[in-house]
């Protein structure tokens, strides 16, 4: 009872990026209607806003590899002692020890007018790697 169907299924169109480069140059122009770009080149509409979509997306990160690539340079503080003038003491949770700066890991992240610090003990740096991809997608 097995039947065997000569028709074939329908093969996706794929389209060359100069092609999609020009659609989305028109999107882009004052005044012009996505819909009426997509559907004057035969297009649906929803294929043109996801093109959008994935171009930002490209921008995006191409933006964070050039800013990942940048020098940062590290200052690193000496241990400060519990109770000292300064109140910058590092301690951990059920510990009376201070924490030594060199045991921690101190990152501040600025992104337009916000600024992210994140100090995490250096023995946990896996869970810190993770929080950072997480905070930078």
């Amino acid at each position: 009872m097995d039947q065997v169907s000569t028709v074939e299924r329908p093969r996706r169109r794929e389209y060359s990026v100069e092609f999609k480069a020009s659609v989305l140059e028109r999107c882009r122009q004052p005044g012009a209607s996505l819909a009426g770009v997509a559907l004057s080149h035969g297009l649906n509409p929803n294929m043109v806003h996801r093109w959008i979509r994935e171009e930002r997306q490209r921008q995006l990160l191409i933006n964070l590899q050039q800013t990942a690539s940048a020098f940062v340079p590290l200052q690193l503080q000496a241990e400060v002692p519990i109770g000292s003038s300064t109140g910058h003491s590092l301690q951990r949770p059920g510990s009376s020890k201070t924490v030594s700066t060199a045991e921690t890991i101190h990152i501040e992240i600025q992104r337009g007018g916000a600024t992210v610090s994140v100090r995490w003990p250096l023995t946990g740096a896996a869970q810190c790697a993770q929080l950072l991809r997480e905070l930078l997608r």
